[in-house]
């Protein structure tokens, strides 16, 4: 048989590209800023920056076990993300349920 011309199957075991990483973070970026428009849904908007922030945190370790640099920007994006995680009152996620009037709740 060809083995140029046999279908490959995916292995569930290989790791993923860089490429595909950074696509991740990418994709869940847009995620984040699709959810900061109003009206905002605060449930899907902090969900959506859960998943960015994993994303970005698999993307940089990644990076290092390969030992190359983290971006600055991404650097940077995690020490804010960790932040908001860890201190939602600086965030605003505290205050969201008393912004909104009664009939939005």
């Amino acid at each position: 048989m060809d083995t140029d011309s046999a279908v490959r199957t995916p292995n569930p075991l290989a790791l993923p590209t860089l490429a595909e990483l950074a696509g991740e973070v990418r994709t869940a970026r847009e995620k984040v800023s699709a959810g900061r428009l109003a009206p905002v849904d605060w449930p899907s908007l902090l969900s959506a920056r859960q998943t960015l922030l994993g994303a970005m945190e698999v993307y940089a370790r990644e990076l290092t076990a390969r030992r190359l640099p983290v971006p600055r920007q991404l650097r940077d994006d995690l020490r804010l993300q960790r932040g908001i995680r860890r201190q939602p009152q600086a965030s605003g996620w505290d205050r969201h349920d008393r912004l909104q009037s009664p009939a939005q709740r």
